[in-house]
């Protein structure tokens, strides 16, 4: 593990594991792991992490298809290998917000009304680079009101783009408030920064919600208007009026804001 990658593990060790007194193993059903697959697009995988010692209770057999090591023996600190060092350096912002939002923002009855989302890249045993999407949820909390056990579930949207954010979406499982592609340079949760719904969805019509469907399963323009039966120039006005409105400076931008919006599944 880099000393780079050792930063991630260090912080959630500072921040979550110090304060954890006792083990205790979450024991995983059949009925769970189904449930658990509904949520996870594509190729991917899930693993319950215990914050107790940052170790791996469960890990589901699709991990196979992004590391060569048997799912029984995988363990956290080979799968933060797998990010690309460029990333690095984003995921341990992430995590900072992260960690700013549950500690500093939500009172300790809220920590299991959240789940986060974010994207970062990686490469497989394959050698093969991979957009990802991680969803996180606690699933328990110990008497001191630290998460204990995660529910972290990796999928490729390779087929969305291969560019991440620096953002983070924090989605409120229950309807409540919930903060969309909050910045994260800063390492600090700022709930002014991020948007308390997902703007881009509400401001965007049917049509050009259409259009970015096609345009993230790689549809050009002309595919676009035959499929939608309408002229190319209309397609790229659509497209034009789209990155005005979610201040995306490119396509591949928009895909993976819209992602991070809920719009894409």
């Amino acid at each position: 593990m880099s000393k780079e990658e050792n930063k991630i593990a260090e912080l959630w060790k500072k921040q979550y594991s110090s304060h954890i007194l006792k083990y205790s193993r979450y024991e995983i059903t059949e009925q769970f792991q189904k449930f658990a697959l509904m949520f996870a697009p594509g190729e991917s995988y899930f693993y319950i992490l215990n914050m107790h010692n940052l170790e791996l209770d469960y890990v589901s057999p699709g991990v196979n298809e992004f590391i060569d090591i048997c799912a029984e023996n995988v363990t956290m600190q080979q799968l933060l290998n797998l990010a690309l060092p460029e990333e690095i350096e984003k995921l341990e912002k992430k995590e900072m917000v992260i960690k700013d939002f549950f500690t500093n923002y939500l009172s300790p009855s809220e920590f299991l009304d959240y789940k986060l989302v974010y994207t970062y890249r990686m490469e497989d045993y394959k050698e093969k680079k991979r957009l990802m999407l991680m969803q996180a949820t606690p699933l328990s909390v110990d008497k001191n009101n630290t998460p204990l056990h995660v529910l972290t579930i990796h999928s490729d949207i390779s087929h969305f783009g291969n560019i991440s954010t620096g953002k983070v979406s924090f989605m409120n499982l229950k309807g409540g408030k919930s903060f969309f592609n909050v910045p994260t340079e800063t390492g600090k949760f700022n709930p002014k920064a991020g948007n308390d719904e997902p703007d881009i969805s509400v401001t965007l019509t049917v049509r050009e919600k259409e259009i970015i469907d096609l345009l993230a399963k790689g549809y050009g323009a002309k595919q676009i208007a035959n499929n939608l039966n309408l002229s190319i120039h209309t397609v790229h006005t659509h497209r034009k009026n789209v990155l005005a409105k979610s201040g995306c400076k490119n396509t591949a931008e928009l895909i993976a804001e819209s992602m991070m919006a809920g719009i894409l599944q």
